[in-house]
C-alpha cells in the first residue's frame, strides 16, 4: 500500500514505494539533503540517492550539479501528467499490437488447429452471455441482422451493452426483418435504439440472424424456437467465413430501408409535420398498417385514410412509388 492509500498506483509509471516516499518528501522538504530524508524514511542515504535518480530519469525531479547538487522537484501536476500520458500511448500501442497478434494468432491456428477458430454455443442463456462479451469488447463497429425468434426476448442485458457501445463511440448497424415492425414492443425497442444512434434499416426478409463485431468475430444463430427446442449457435474467428458474412451484411444494408421514425429531417414540399414524416418511414419500412395503427394509437381506419391522402398528395398509386416519390422530394 502506497502512502496515497492507492495499492500498486505507483508501479504503473516505474516507482517502488519508497520512490514515491522519498518523492513526498522533497516536495514537502526541498531544502533537506538525501541524508535528512534517509533519517526520516529510517534507510539508508545510498537508497534515497538511488530513488532520487530514478525520480529524475521519469522527469519528476532535477538535479541541478551547480547548485551544491541538489534535487529540485518538478510541478507535479507537469511531470506526473506528462508519465500518465507516456503510459496511455504505450497502453494504446499495446492493445493495438494485440489486435493484429490476434490476427496471426488465428492464422496460425488455420493452419495447425482450424477447428479452435468456431465455437459452439448451446443454450439461450450462453448465447445471449456470449453476445453481451462480444459487444463489451467492440472497438468500432457492430452489424447485426435480426429476426423473431429472440435468444432472450424478456432481458435488457444485451441492449444495456448495445446502448453502452453507442455511448463510446462506436459504429452500430442493425438490419432488421419486416415482421419485427409487427411488435410494438419491438418497435419501441428500435425506436429507442435508433434515438441513441443505432443506424437501423429493414428488408422484408432476411436469412439468418447475424452479428459481426470488428469484421472479426461473427455470431451466426442456426437454431432457435422454431426450428429446435433448444438455441444453437456458432461463433466464428477471424477467417474467410467473417469475412464473406460482413460482405452478405453489406450488400443486403445497401437494398435495405432506413428506419428514422420521423427524425432527422428539415421537412419538405409534403410532410409539412412530423407525423406524417414518421408516417412515410413506417410506410417505406414496410410496416403494416394494423401495426402502423398501433404505433400512433389510433384505428386502422384512421391510418389508412391517412394513407390514402399522402399517396394522393405525392401523386403515387402504391406504397413503393410513394417511396420514391419522397426520396424525389427530399423527405427521405
Amino acid at each position: 500500500m502506497t502512502g496515497n492509500g492507492e495499492p500498486g498506483a505507483w508501479d504503473l509509471i516505474g516507482l517502488s514505494d519508497l520512490d514515491q516516499q522519498v518523492y513526498r518528501r522533497l516536495l514537502l522538504d526541498p531544502g533537506a539533503d538525501a541524508g535528512s530524508h534517509a533519517e526520516a524514511l529510517a534507510c539508508s542515504a545510498a537508497q534515497v540517492r538511488a530513488a532520487l535518480d530514478r525520480l529524475v530519469s521519469l522527469g519528476l525531479v532535477r538535479h541541478d550539479s551547480a547548485d551544491d547538487g541538489r534535487y529540485q522537484a518538478v510541478d507535479p501536476l507537469a511531470g506526473l501528467a506528462a508519465l500518465v500520458r507516456d503510459r496511455r500511448h504505450a497502453l494504446d500501442r499495446l492493445e493495438a499490437a494485440s489486435y493484429e497478434l490476434s490476427r496471426v494468432f488465428a492464422a496460425g491456428l488455420m493452419r495447425t488447429e482450424p477447428r479452435r477458430l468456431f465455437e459452439v454455443v448451446e443454450g439461450r442463456t450462453a448465447t445471449a452471455s456470449r453476445i453481451y462479451d462480444l459487444l463489451g469488447s467492440a472497438r468500432t463497429e457492430v452489424v447485426g441482422i435480426d429476426s423473431p425468434p429472440y435468444v432472450a426476448p424478456s432481458s435488457t442485458h444485451v441492449s444495456d451493452a448495445e446502448l453502452g457501445l453507442l455511448r463510446r463511440g462506436v459504429r452500430f448497424r442493425s438490419l432488421y426483418a419486416s415482421q419485427v415492425l409487427d411488435e410494438p414492443a419491438l418497435v419501441a425497442r428500435i425506436q429507442w435504439m435508433v434515438d441513441n444512434g443505432e443506424e437501423a434499416r429493414t428488408l422484408p426478409q432476411v436469412p439468418m440472424k447475424l452479428l459481426v463485431v470488428d469484421r472479426e468475430t461473427a455470431v451466426v444463430l442456426l437454431a432457435g424456437e422454431e426450428t429446435a427446442p433448444e438455441t444453437l449457435s456458432v461463433v466464428a474467428a477471424r477467417s474467410a467465413l467473417t469475412d464473406g458474412l460482413q460482405a452478405i451484411f453489406e450488400q443486403l444494408w445497401s437494398h435495405a430501408s432506413p428506419i428514422r421514425f420521423g427524425s432527422g429531417r428539415d421537412g419538405g414540399t409534403v410532410a409539412r409535420d412530423p407525423g406524417t414524416n414518421e408516417l412515410v418511414d413506417l410506410l417505406t419500412a414496410g410496416m403494416k398498417d394494423e401495426s402502423i395503427a398501433r404505433h400512433f394509437g389510433v384505428s386502422p381506419r384512421t391510418v389508412r385514410r391517412r394513407i390514402a391522402a399522402l399517396l394522393d398528395e405525392l401523386d403515387a398509386t402504391g406504397r413503393f412509388q410513394a417511396g420514391v416519390r419522397a426520396v424525389q422530394r427530399g423527405l427521405l
